[in-house]
């Protein structure tokens, strides 16, 4: 099994240590050997991204329409092989790669746009037989770390509106492994403490007190991996570890509380503030929650996951940083304002 290198500079490179990449629903499964970069790799990246930046920034709207929607065009062209390799690269069921490989392919398409739209403003000074032009301009060299999670949809999202507003990139997934962002891309990393749900059902939810009321134990199957029979703690308080950390596993844990009021207060009561929702026939409650929920994106009798790529993604407290992502938002990000004035001389 040949190694998977680097993708710097418009080519592939070599390194000296390579890591596997296995597919956690089958440990027997190597979907393939995935070069780990350097110190050095990093900073031949960066140099390389500092170079591309004069002529890229400088390029035409439609020259990035163009390159946005060939990538576009290559990914939904080849959904069913690239959703594949992200199923096992995930352990994620078939659909649901294959789900992720269109949206990102989506994401590209808006971009794309987007490109082309590149908006700014004409004013006039107050002082006379003055023009005041206010433009968005790339902010540069862009250094993205995506989570493994959504290995080519986040990617997708932060790669695609730093290439349309004319930055150029340097990427770099988070972790061991490697993702099949990386047959378009470059090769790219993802690491999951497998362990950790376990360790949190047997250990912290117990021992904090919580009622573990059903499943939480390891699940042999025919192929070897890791996986847990989804659990559901009762009896769990909002000062619990198992209700304030994110657990990226099937866990759940019950609060009970007495009223709305309480409700709303116990949802607001944590440092990160993502993705709220209720589920209610109430319009009174329904609207009341929307403007009073402490979180970046509020759900209506819809789950708190699964976005739009049209309109802005971002939380609120710890759960975001600067301008939001996605969308026509997403410019707010990846660009700077230069505001000029023009005095043309005397009529």
């Amino acid at each position: 099994m040949g190694i998977h290198e680097n993708f710097i500079g418009g080519s592939w490179t070599e390194a000296s240590t390579a890591a596997p990449n296995v597919n956690p629903s089958n440990t027997r499964d190597i979907v393939g050997e995935y070069a780990r970069g350097t110190r050095d790799d990093a900073n031949r990246a960066i140099e390389m991204a500092k170079t591309a930046f004069p002529a890229w920034s400088r390029s035409s709207p439609q020259v990035r329409y163009e390159a946005l929607k060939k990538v576009s065009d290559e990914i939904l062209a080849r959904k069913d092989e690239l959703g594949r390799l992200l199923a096992r690269e995930e352990g994620k069921i078939l659909a649901e790669g294959i789900g992720e490989v269109v949206r990102a392919g989506q994401i590209f398409a808006f971009f794309a746009g987007e490109a082309l739209r590149i908006a700014g403003e004409k004013l006039a000074s107050v002082r006379p037989n003055i023009d005041v032009e206010i433009t968005r301009e790339p902010v540069g060299v862009v250094g993205l770390i995506t989570p493994w999670n959504f290995p080519i949809a986040i990617p997708a999202w932060k790669i695609a509106p730093a290439l349309a507003y004319g930055n150029t990139v340097v990427f770099k997934p988070v972790g061991r492994g490697a993702t099949l962002a990386g047959r378009e891309i470059g090769a790219v990393h993802r690491a999951i403490d497998r362990d950790r749900e376990i360790g949190i059902v047997e250990h912290v939810g117990k021992s904090e007190g919580a009622r573990l009321h059903w499943g939480g134990e390891r699940l042999n199957r025919e192929n070897p991996g890791f996986y847990l029979q989804p659990a559901l703690f009762t009896e769990a308080t909002n000062q619990m570890r198992i209700a304030r950390e994110e657990i990226f596993g099937p866990v759940a844990a019950v609060i009970c509380v007495k009223d709305y009021e309480e409700a709303l207060a116990t949802a607001n009561d944590t440092p990160f503030g993502l993705s709220a929702g209720i589920a209610t026939t109430s319009l009174k409650y329904a609207s009341h929650f929307k403007r009073n929920s402490q979180a970046g994106m509020v759900m209506v009798n819809l789950p708190t996951a699964g976005v739009d790529y049209h309109v802005p993604f971002g939380g609120s407290k710890g759960s975001s940083y600067g301008p939001r992502e996605q969308g026509r938002y997403a410019v707010e990000f990846y660009t700077t304002v230069k505001t000029a004035y023009v005095y043309p001389g005397s009529p």
